[in-house]
């Protein structure tokens, strides 16, 4: 099957939950012996780096720069338009071309747009090729600005941030139905897709292995966060745990200490860093982060789709706080492989918890990684990938 794969962010580095479910997509792709093509979008938040030899071979692998940044002017304009700001600032000539050449030198059975940002190309690759056009919904885009703009307390980033969010819900309805299928990374997300009235909608979930030994923390009295902090939800997320819930657990425990990573970290992030708080930005290396420490938060009030990140620690038996928001997608049995709360005083408890009760705590964790044994094997994601993309190319 000759598929092309297009991008909104660079597959590498592997260092977000976006360039992690690309690369798993992908992956499938060449082991399945497709032939694959791949271009991406690189943003002045996003470069393409570290691309490994072997895959620009499998992938034919290329991207184009878009600014991406926010413009004031055009930002305020579009404040007299029906279309979506958000998907607007993806959109340039220059990738439209090249697609439009790719289109003109290739014939396609797949084509698949990874997430919402890639479908202001889908009139141009409709009129240029016969292939089938697929969505992969990494999120609800639109829920994502519907949280941010309920928890901003400032009247006109509200005000703004409803608009938005309005704009978006309207062209990702509409656009989803253009679509000959879905591809959605969780339950939850893919049940909307279907509320839409589309038939071609699966659930495939980000595949990942567990490791065959569990591996004892080298901070046990640690805490901590690692994400992408250029996505506002995580930010908001972490000033929220910062101000309201880690002060209720300092007095308890006060010799915890709380570690934040992840690139673009914020500059006022820095200015919070103490004696309980460690600023570790950008880590080399994720994993072997999270293998460092004790007990993992993920305090969301607003997102979609499927965090990752949750998965990868759930992997290492890392055992994990998370609010329902920040847990969302994800097949879980609250205390049982995840701790579940949504408000400032439970957040707080549950870590306290977890701190007086180690052993009960580490059981949590290795549940977790039975969990991803049970549900997220890569072998069992392939075939259900393999089968539904026939099924697609056939109708």
């Amino acid at each position: 099957m000759k598929i092309l794969q297009i991008c909104s962010k660079p597959p590498f580095p592997k260092k977000d939950g976006y360039s992690l479910a690309v690369n798993h997509i992908t992956d499938i792709l060449i082991q399945r012996r497709n032939n694959l093509k791949v271009i991406a979008i690189s943003t002045p938040k996003h470069a393409s780096e570290n691309i490994p030899k072997q895959y620009l071979k499998d992938t034919n692998f290329e991207s184009i720069f878009i600014d991406t940044n926010l413009k004031i002017l055009p930002a305020f304009l579009n404040l007299f338009s029906t279309s979506s700001y958000n998907t607007n600032r993806f959109y340039s000539n220059n990738f439209s071309n090249r697609i439009k050449e790719i289109l003109n030198e290739n014939s396609f059975d797949i084509i698949l747009l990874e997430g919402l940002f890639l479908c202001p190309y889908f009139d141009i690759i409709k009129k240029r090729s016969d292939a089938k056009i697929l969505l992969r919904a990494h999120n609800i885009e639109s829920d994502i600005w519907k949280g941010l703009a309920k928890q901003s307390t400032n009247f006109f980033k509200k005000w703004y941030l409803n608009i938005l969010q309005k704009k978006l819900f309207n062209y990702e309805r509409k656009i989803v139905k253009k679509m000959d299928g879905i591809i959605c990374i969780s339950e939850k997300d893919s049940n909307w897709m279907k509320k839409q009235n589309l038939k071609e909608v699966i659930n495939i979930p980000f595949g990942i292995n567990a490791e065959n030994k569990s591996i004892l923390p080298l901070k046990k009295n640690t805490i901590f966060h690692i994400g992408s902090m250029d996505w506002n939800p995580n930010k908001e997320g972490i000033r929220w745990f910062v101000d309201n819930v880690f002060p209720i657990i300092k007095k308890k425990k006060a010799d915890v200490i709380l570690h934040l990573a992840g690139r673009s970290m914020p500059k006022s992030f820095y200015d919070i860093a103490a004696k309980n708080i460690v600023i570790d930005s950008e880590v080399e290396n994720a994993k072997d982060y999270m293998r460092k420490h004790n007990l993992m938060i993920v305090p969301l009030s607003s997102g979609s789709g499927v965090r990752i990140k949750i998965l990868e620690a759930m992997s290492l038996g890392k055992t994990i706080i998370s609010t329902t928001i920040g847990a969302s997608g994800i097949k879980y049995v609250n205390k049982k492989d995840i701790l579940i709360a949504d408000t400032e005083l439970d957040f707080a408890k549950r870590i306290i918890w977890c701190f007086e009760n180690p052993i009960e705590s580490k059981i949590i964790g290795k549940n977790a990684k039975i969990n991803i044994q049970e549900n997220y094997s890569s072998l069992a994601i392939s075939d259900k990938l393999d089968k539904f993309l026939n099924k697609i190319q056939t109708l």
